[in-house]
């Protein structure tokens, strides 16, 4: 075994001893004092991605008397779904592997455990604070953008060597929970019941629920792979793979099919109030080969729910669905802002100030919470 990977395996024994804590505090404790190396990468992530549990957020209920109430933008009901979640159960699980009813094996050699998941959706017509969860609502799937060798034969030392590079650092920064290999293989890194460095500033929505940084609340699916214009970006052991994945963590959750989505379509750039900060999966995502109605059709929830705008470069980076659902949300915005009474102008500022408090209050929270886990 590779030297760095059974550095990993071996320390990995220590951080199983913290998921049998289930006291979060003293969990905590457990990994920041037994990881001391990653714990810089750790807090900082989690000054962006803590859940939003007790955000005091700007609803109609709260404006200043001068303002007119603002109603939400309409909601178009998401895509036809290809099929229903597959029922998908546990065969066998142990320190290797787990092995699931449709085929899928899960590697669980290089698990690495993080801070809990904890989030509060938020009410999408008024943006109040629903029940604290701990349970995932979603996924976000990625492209791990590293290097890559031609999927050949010939290659096969290049590809297994850039494989577990590519393990190694994804473990060391606990980016994603799940990353399948080009050849097919799944491997667990973050456990599902902790978050994952995955997401950053992140919006998405269903119809009943808005989700603000993905981390706290979205599973990670990664896949070993570069984004080319020219070629498909996975092969398709990789596709078998994330079908039988997405099928398994759909059955165990729950998970709506449309919260099955992808990177570019989440990732925000808060600083200009743009969508599209991150772009992997912009376009070519196959969504029906994962069991997925085509998600790309959703209208962006950053555009229609909190006033969010976009460059052109991130426009010719998608395909026509995404530019489509674009479209779709800037016209819920129009009119939504003609319903209001307000210019366009003014209305989209007054939703991006909804999404400007709630993050300031998000991170007023985080700090809070650090500082008294630093007097504990």
């Amino acid at each position: 075994m590779d030297r760095d990977l059974s550095d990993l395996v071996r320390r990995n024994d220590i951080e199983r001893g913290a998921r049998a804590i289930s006291d979060p505090v003293a969990r905590l404790r457990y990994i920041r004092g037994t990881i001391g190396r990653e714990k810089a990468v750790s807090r900082r992530w989690a000054v962006l991605g803590i859940a939003a549990s007790a955000l005091p957020l700007w609803s109609d209920a709260r404006r200043p008397k001068s303002e007119p109430a603002i109603p939400a933008p309409p909601v178009v009901p998401a895509p036809k779904a290809a099929g229903a979640a597959q029922d998908v159960w546990p065969v066998e699980h142990n320190q290797e592997f787990d092995l699931y009813s449709n085929g899928l094996r899960v590697e669980n050699r290089l698990e690495v455990a993080n801070d809990p998941l904890a989030y509060a959706p938020l009410d999408r017509d008024s943006l109040a604070p629903g029940r604290e969860r701990s349970q995932p609502a979603g996924i976000v799937f990625h492209t791990t953008e590293s290097d890559q060798a031609t999927f050949d034969s010939k290659h096969k030392p290049a590809l297994k060597r850039i494989g577990r590079n590519v393990l190694v650092y994804v473990r060391r920064m606990r980016a994603y929970h799940f990353v399948i290999d080009r050849f097919g293989r799944v491997n667990r890194i973050v456990s599902e019941s902790d978050r994952a460095n995955h997401a950053g500033h992140s919006i998405w929505g269903d119809p009943r629920w808005i989700y603000l940084d993905l981390n706290c609340s979205f599973l990670a699916v990664a896949f070993e792979a570069q984004s080319k214009a020219d070629e498909a970006p996975i092969t398709s052991a990789q596709v078998r793979a994330g079908r039988a994945l997405t099928e398994a963590l759909r059955s165990r959750y729950g998970l709506a099919a449309e919260n099955c989505v992808t990177h570019a379509q989440v990732s925000v750039n808060p600083t200009n109030k743009r969508i599209g900060w991150h772009t992997d999966w912009a376009c070519g995502f196959p969504f029906r080969e994962m069991g997925l109605p085509d998600n790309y059709t959703i209208p962006n929830p950053g555009l229609s729910r909190f006033g969010f705008e976009y460059d052109p470069p991130y426009l010719n980076s998608c395909g026509p669905e995404m530019r489509n659902s674009v479209a779709a949300a800037e016209e819920q915005v129009r009119f939504a802002a003609s319903q209001s009474g307000l210019s366009l102008y003014r209305y989209r500022g007054v939703l991006q100030q909804d999404y400007a408090k709630a993050q300031a209050s998000l991170r007023g929270r985080s700090t809070a919470e650090e500082k008294e886990y630093d007097q504990d």
